[in-house]
């Protein structure tokens, strides 16, 4: 019986087809999805509710749980993508952290050696200087050394040119010969 309705079904909906133009079906003034009294209407109505329903099953037994199967797959592949950017992240914050630490290490380092350097540096000038004063004061010891011996020189050579000098001008001033012991006598207490 079924399989009869079917061919009816699909002879009437032929012929309604074929044999309607929009002039024709339009003739009654309303449209003729619209006209419940015809019996295509009825039929139609069947075999849309039939093809929804195959169509329903189709997708929930088949494409649905396909796409639910492609959603599920890009979910964890975007969990997995999430999981190795996040340790690639703390792998690179480890890495910046070590080379922060061996840069400050670096710079420490490098200011230890400057002050060593300086510190050297230091010690080398004062040893320098320490050298260049020593010679220096041997240098102004044997300068004084040799004043003195040129200053005793010098007095010793005095009172000879004194006595010759004093002597000499009390004859032109006078005009005449002075006493040479009280001239010594006298540039002796003046030198002392």
């Amino acid at each position: 019986m079924r399989l009869m309705m079917t061919r009816r079904s699909i002879r009437v909906l032929l012929g309604a087809v074929l044999g309607l133009t929009p002039s024709a079906a339009m003739a009654g003034g309303k449209m003729p999805q619209m006209d419940f009294s015809n019996p295509l209407t009825g039929e139609q109505v069947v075999w849309m509710a039939i093809i929804m329903i195959g169509l329903y099953f189709i997708l929930s037994r088949w494409a649905l749980p396909q796409i639910g199967q492609v959603i599920e797959n890009r979910q964890s592949r975007i969990l997995s993508d999430l999981d190795t950017a996040r340790a690639a992240k703390s792998r690179a914050e480890h890495a910046v952290a070590e080379l922060n630490l061996a840069i400050r290490n670096a710079r420490e380092a490098s200011q230890s050696a400057i002050a060593e350097a300086v510190n050297a540096a230091k010690a080398k000038a004062r040893e320098q200087s320490a050298a260049l004063t020593a010679e220096l004061d041997a240098q102004i010891a044997r300068a004084e050394a040799e004043i003195d011996i040129s200053r005793q020189q010098a007095v010793a050579a005095l009172p000879p040119v004194a006595e010759e000098v004093t002597a000499s001008l009390l004859q032109r001033l006078t005009g005449t010969t002075a006493d040479r012991a009280r001239i010594e006598r006298t540039i002796a207490a003046i030198l002392a």
